[in-house]
Formats: C-alpha cells, structure tokens, sequence
C-alpha cells in the first residue's frame, strides 16, 4: 500500500478501532489480502478497503471504501467510472436488511416486491420508495420506538410518514420485529457476504468494490458476481432468497 494509503484518515480511524483484534481475526486478515490485492489495480477515489463500526470492534459494522461516496442518484458519476479502465455496473441486494430479517429471525421470505408492497399499503408513490427504505434503516437500529421516533423526526421526513409507513409494515410483515437494535448483527452478516464475494473475487483475479449492500464490478464480469453473490448469501442464510438489482451506466 502507498504512503497516502497508510497514512489516509480512513486507514488511520480503522487501525486504531481493530487494535485489540488478534493479528489472524478475520476483520483484519482477509481485509489485508484485499487490500493487498487491490494494490495491482485502479479505480476512481482509489484507496483502502476498511471496515467502519457503529460503536465498537464488536458491534455492527460495514465495509467501506472512499469509492462510494461519488454522486449515484441526481448525477450518474459513480456507475460511469471505470475499473482498471473498463465500464462497470454494480450489482445491489435488494431490500437487503429487511430481507435478512424476514429470513433469519422469522425464516420467510418476503418476495420481489416488498417496498412497493409496503408502499401500496400506506397509499404511498413511487418517488416515496426512499422513505421506506429510511424507515426500515432506522427502525432496525434503534433500540425502541421512541428513539426510532426521534431519529425520524431529526431527518425531517414528516411525522405523517411515519406511523403511515409503520401500519404499512406491519400490515405486510406481522411477524416483523423492530426497535431492537438488531440492525448490527444485520450489518455483521451483511458484511460477510460481502467480504467473501471479495475473496472470491481475489481467486478470479477479479476486482470487487464494495458499496453499501451492492459492489461494483467490469461488465464483463457481471455473471460471475450475480453467482458469487447469491451463493454467499445462501450459504449465510438458511430461509428465502436474496434478489439483486443490477445498476448499469
């Protein structure tokens, strides 16, 4: 790794939350081999792959990469960079968290459609799907209702909105749990899946970004990610099926 890579804030915060870990802990071994990977290869805002905590080592946490934070949504920078000099398209788990869910606490699957389901049921429109998505986030981290409560309305996103999206919810998924913290271990295995489609990627000498609940890859390895990708998840998750979005320029 380069100078500017060692010595880059992220890289810095990262050593200092992993320090207590044991040399081989994966957290820290297998990011190593990435990175070290990685090292042979170019992308846009290059630089370490590391994994960000929400409170400790041991709580949730999520790989991270300077490469996510370019525009994706009002400009299109991001899907029209390149890797290694070749166009990408990145390839998402949909409906990822509520999905694991659904799948590991109450072994079901939630199908295809499961925000616009959930939007149908509060009478909500298509441009409303981010909302939902806000509130699946922020009910799965918070500890109970109230600071779910309290973390809506510091976002400003209408009090309406959310007891609509909330008996929306729970008209579509009963048995769902929420306001319980357990968005951590849904980050912890989130992940993993992801981590080991990274390794796997290392054997095909193929380069993976990670980017939140999706990764970024050449074009011409888009079938090999679907695959990678939907059997890391199945061999984490014992009930229903993930499903992925793929993002193309």
């Amino acid at each position: 790794m380069s100078a500017t890579d060692r010595e880059s804030p992220d890289k810095i915060a990262w050593k200092k939350k992993t320090r207590s870990l044991y040399k081989d802990h994966p957290d820290k071994s297998d990011l190593e081999g990435v990175n070290k990977f990685l090292k042979q290869h170019q992308w846009a805002c290059r630089g370490p792959i590391i994994l960000k905590y929400k409170n400790t080592a041991f709580h949730g946490s999520r790989l991270y990469t300077r490469y996510e934070q370019l525009p994706n949504k009002r400009y299109k920078i991001r899907i029209n960079t390149l890797i290694n000099n070749e166009p990408i398209y990145e390839m998402k788990f949909n409906a990822n968290y509520l999905r694991l869910a659904m799948a590991v606490r109450h072994k079901q699957d939630i199908g295809d459609t499961p925000y616009e389901d959930i939007m149908w049921l509060a009478d909500m429109q298509d441009e409303d799907q981010d909302l939902v998505k806000s509130f699946i986030t922020i009910a799965m981290n918070a500890r109970n209702r109230d600071q779910a409560h309290s973390n809506w309305n510091l976002n400003s996103k209408g009090m309406e909105n959310f007891s609509k999206i909330e008996n929306a919810v729970f008209k579509r998924f009963p048995d769902l749990k929420l306001y319980d913290d357990w968005g951590a271990q849904a980050q912890n295995l989130g992940r993993k899946i992801l981590r080991e489609v990274m390794l796997a990627g290392i054997k095909k000498d193929i380069v993976v970004l990670p980017i939140h609940n999706a990764v970024a890859v050449q074009q011409r390895h888009e079938n090999w990610a679907v695959d990678a990708m939907l059997e890391s998840w199945s061999k984490h998750v014992d009930h229903g099926e993930a499903r992925l979005k793929v993002d193309r320029p």
